[in-house]
């Protein structure tokens, strides 16, 4: 799918989000998202900046995004699993 680059990610995301026959859970957590490449972390893209703020690697031919659920990763070793579980649970 080829994208306007100055278009608004958000744009991206809702234009995705109409072809798709299926109805997804909690539609609002997906996201754009540029794959880590060249030593750099990938990242999610931010919804209210325009696509050409991103720029896309083209060593490897066509540059690429994948639309995927957001989820937080943690990046520290040794993490306590269960005091992350404290710090997302409601009070």
């Amino acid at each position: 799918m080829r994208f306007n680059p100055d278009a608004t990610v958000w744009v991206a995301k809702q234009r995705i989000l109409c072809t798709l026959n299926q109805s997804l859970k909690d539609v609002l957590n997906y996201g754009l998202f540029q794959p880590a490449s060249n030593g750099r972390d990938g990242k999610f893209l931010d919804e209210e900046r325009t696509i050409r703020e991103y720029p896309q690697p083209i060593s490897k031919g066509v540059p690429c995004l994948e639309f995927r659920y957001k989820s937080r990763v943690y990046r520290q070793p040794n993490v306590d699993e269960k005091q992350i579980a404290k710090l997302h649970t409601k009070v």
